[in-house]
C-alpha cells in the first residue's frame, strides 16, 4: 500500500490497435517526469505487436505500471487481454485506487474515439472490438463506487467526446463518482495530449486546493483546445428537458421554409420562433462549463449533439440515457415503428488504416 499523496493519475492506454507508436512513445513521455512526492503516475498500457520502430519494446500484450523518470517499474504482466472489455477498465481503476491512496484522483482514458458508438479498439484479439460508451461510464462509475473513491476528474484524450449525450451519461449511475470531465472541444490530436508536460503540470498545480482553478491552470498551461465539464445531475436534467421540449416544439411547428434542425442550432437567428429555445439549452450548457481556452459558442460550435438522421446507427443512440424519455430521438430517426431500437452488440467501424468498415463486438459490463 503507497502513501497517500495529493493526486494518483490512471492512465489507460490502448494501443492494441494501429495506435500503437503513438500509445508507446506517450509511456516514455510520461517516463520524462514521472511521479513524485505529490503524484502517483500508473499506467495500464496495451501494445498489439512488436514495432521495430519503436526499438526498445520488446513485448506484447497488457501490463501495469508504476511510471517513473527515468525508467517505470512493472507491476503485473496481464497477458493478452481485451483493452476495449469494460470489465477490464473496471478492474485496473479499482486496483489503482486501492493500492494508490490519493486526496484527489484522474482518470485518463487514451485511444481512439466515436462519440456516441464507442471508444478503445482491439484488434489482438481473435474479433475486433469497441468498448461502448454507456458500457465505459458504467465501469468508470462502478469502480469509483466500489471503491468508495471520487473521480474528480476524467480526461478523454480521443477525438469525438464533446458531447451533450457523453457529459449527460456521466451523471445518470445514482450520485455520479465523476466530478468533472476534461476532452477536446473539436478533434484530438492524433499523437494526443503531451504527456511529458502534463504530468509535469498536474505535479506543479497539485497543491492548488480548488478543482475548477486547478483545472484552469492545466487547461490554460496545456495551450490545446480543451474544454472541462462539471457533471451535474440536476443541471443536467435541465439540459435534458430543454432538449426534449425543444424536439416537440421543432416537430410540430416546424414549417417547409425552416432551416434544418442542424443548421437552426448552429445559427443563431433572433427571429426565429425557436431563438428563446436554443439561447435557454446554450445558457444551461454554459452554466457546466469549468473552463474552456475558448469562448464558448453554444451547441455544435462549442459542444455537439446529433442533430442527422441516424436510422443506420440509431439503437446504439437508444442505449444512452440521453435517449431515454426524450422527444429528441424523434428527430433523429426515419425509422417510425422502431425496428432499429433494439440494442445492438457489433457494429460497423471503418479504421484509420482501411477504407472498408470493419465489424467491431461490444461487450456488456458485468455488475461488479
Amino acid at each position: 500500500m503507497s502513501e497517500v499523496k495529493k493526486w494518483t493519475i490512471l492512465i489507460y492506454a490502448d494501443g492494441n490497435n494501429e495506435m500503437i507508436d503513438v500509445i508507446y512513445k506517450n509511456m516514455l513521455d510520461c517516463e520524462k517526469s514521472g511521479s513524485n512526492e505529490n503524484v502517483n503516475v500508473i499506467m495500464q498500457i496495451g501494445l498489439i505487436d512488436f514495432n521495430e520502430a519503436i526499438g526498445i519494446n520488446n513485448w506484447i500484450g497488457v501490463r501495469r505500471y508504476y511510471i517513473k523518470n527515468p525508467m517505470s517499474y512493472l507491476i503485473e504482466d496481464l497477458g493478452k487481454i481485451n483493452m476495449a472489455d469494460p470489465n477490464n477498465l473496471y478492474k485496473f481503476i479499482k486496483w489503482g485506487f486501492d493500492n494508490y491512496k490519493a486526496e484527489k484522483y484522474m482518470i485518463v482514458l487514451s485511444d481512439h474515439g466515436s462519440n456516441f458508438i464507442g471508444c478503445m479498439t482491439d484488434l489482438s484479439l481473435n474479433a475486433p472490438y469497441i468498448m461502448g460508451i454507456p458500457e465505459m461510464i458504467e465501469a468508470i462509475n462502478s469502480a469509483g463506487k466500489s471503491s468508495k473513491c471520487e473521480i474528480d476528474t476524467l480526461v478523454l484524450d480521443m477525438c469525438y467526446m464533446n458531447s451533450v449525450e457523453i457529459v449527460y451519461e456521466l451523471a445518470q449511475y445514482n450520485k455520479s463518482a465523476v466530478t468533472s470531465m476534461v476532452t477536446y472541444i473539436s478533434h484530438a490530436p492524433y499523437e494526443g495530449l503531451p504527456y511529458d508536460k502534463f504530468v509535469s503540470l498536474v505535479t506543479e498545480h497539485s497543491n492548488i486546493d480548488g478543482l475548477n482553478l486547478f483545472l484552469k491552470h492545466l487547461i490554460e498551461d496545456l495551450n490545446l483546445s480543451l474544454i472541462a465539464y462539471e457533471i451535474n445531475p440536476e443541471k443536467l436534467e435541465k439540459i435534458k428537458s430543454l432538449f426534449n421540449d425543444f424536439a416537440y416544439l421543432y416537430i410540430h411547428n416546424k414549417d417547409t421554409q425552416d432551416l434544418s434542425l442542424s443548421d437552426l442550432i448552429k445559427k443563431t437567428n433572433t427571429e426565429s420562433k425557436f431563438y428563446d429555445f436554443i439561447k435557454d439549452i446554450n445558457e444551461s450548457l454554459l452554466s457546466i462549463v469549468i473552463y474552456s481556452n475558448e469562448d464558448f459558442k453554444g451547441i455544435k460550435n462549442s459542444i455537439e449533439i446529433i442533430s442527422e438522421d441516424i436510422t443506420s446507427l440509431i439503437s446504439f443512440y437508444f442505449k444512452l440515457s440521453f435517449a431515454k424519455s426524450n422527444y429528441w430521438i424523434n428527430l433523429l430517426t426515419t425509422d417510425p415503428l422502431g425496428f432499429n431500437l433494439l440494442p445492438k452488440n457489433k457494429v460497423n467501424v471503418r479504421l484509420e488504416t482501411s477504407s472498408e468498415p470493419v465489424l467491431h463486438y461490444i461487450l456488456p459490463f458485468k455488475k461488479q
